[in-house]
């Protein structure tokens, strides 16, 4: 695969831009070597707890899989949180022996439409400990795809990508969403994403397909997303089982070394709270992040109303958009971009 050199931008172009603490990541990733070329696949696999009624059978339906590059690298793994407690504090790993995929559906309206927004979660134990990616340092990263769904049409309307900081914000349409949706300008082709070129349009799947998310290696910043066939119950070889997993499971996680007693993946209470245990990027937050107000720039958290959860999920680093940037409000962002979602809303008595 191709390397595409990525660099550093002005200052006032990132602030007016939609992915958060992309300088320190962009300047990181510009030194990679070409990646090995053999990718891990990890395809979905339904955990037994997961069967419940209309919700888990879509998020079983479009759940994606992954094709990660060096995949045999302890960093490019997808692992399953834990928590173990030292000196009387809890803290998390992701272990990289187990591969989950953690999702939950949510309600979401937009305009006049009530849509179901299908979210799912991996995490890494880390990125790679190199110089060239020394802004980034920080355990437990993680990816969020959400699938827009109508459930009347049982069509994916949106495909999004975006890491668990906030950074590197993809949204891809497919072609169940009208062309009358789109912005004016919305390319025919491909998106450029950083560097990275995603799909501006996306397919329906069809009966047995499923999308899967192309991954670089030690960044794992999404490259592709392609349309294919689900693997067959006997995976193929190559293929690693990646367990679908309640969300709320990270909520009440054991902790190791205490039996019966369970905490959460994200820090509770204070100025942490919402946030990924463990997960905080020092240099990112301590340059980048004075400069924007937010010294936690850079670290994982919780996606949901940050009245629940503790922390804003949101996706521009100027201090202004950020309201307007929450992927929890996520006909807004549309509406931000330049989406005309009401120009398919259902005709009353139709």
């Amino acid at each position: 695969m191709p390397r595409v050199l990525r660099s550093g931008a002005l200052l006032a172009l990132v602030l007016a831009s939609g992915c958060n603490s992309a300088i320190p990541h962009a300047l990181a990733g510009a030194f990679d070597r070409p990646p090995d070329p053999a990718p891990w696949i990890y395809e979905p696999r339904t955990a037994p707890d997961t069967a419940v009624e209309r919700e888990a059978e879509l998020l079983e339906r479009f759940a994606p899989a992954f094709v990660i590059e060096e995949g045999e690298a302890e960093f490019n793994r997808i692992g399953t949180p834990s928590l173990y407690r030292r000196a009387g504090v809890e803290w998390a790993r992701v272990d990289t022996a187990r591969a989950s995929l953690y999702a939950e559906a949510r309600p979401e309206r937009i305009g006049e439409r009530e849509l179901v927004q299908l979210v799912y979660r991996i995490h890494f134990d880390q990125f790679a400990w190199t110089a060239s990616h020394l802004t980034s340092l920080h355990r437990n990263a993680g990816l969020l795809v959400l699938v827009t769904v109508d459930p009347e049409r049982d069509a994916p309307l949106f495909l999004t990508s975006v890491h668990t900081c906030g950074c590197w914000l993809a949204i891809s349409p497919t072609t169940a969403l009208d062309d009358a949706c789109l912005p004016p300008d919305w390319p025919p082709d491909r998106l450029d994403v950083w560097g990275e070129r995603i799909p501006a349009r996306l397919a329906e799947p069809g009966p047995g397909e499923r999308y899967v998310l192309h991954l670089a290696s030690r960044t794992h910043r999404v490259r592709d997303v392609t349309l294919e066939p689900a693997a067959p119950p006997s995976a193929p070889r190559g293929a690693i089982e990646l367990v679908l997993r309640p969300h709320d499971e990270l909520y009440a996680l054991a902790i190791q070394g205490a039996p019966g007693e369970h905490g959460s993946f994200f820090y509770e209470r204070g100025f942490l709270r919402g946030h990924v245990r463990g997960a905080w990027a020092p240099i990112e937050g301590l340059t980048l992040g004075l400069l924007v107000l937010d010294v936690r720039l850079g670290m994982d958290k919780d996606f949901g109303d940050p009245s629940a959860t503790g922390a804003r999920f949101y996706t521009a680093i100027a201090p202004w958009k950020r309201e307007r940037s929450r992927l929890d409000r996520f006909g807004r962002m549309l509406e931000g971009l330049g989406f005309q979602m009401a120009a398919s809303a259902p005709v009353e008595g139709g």
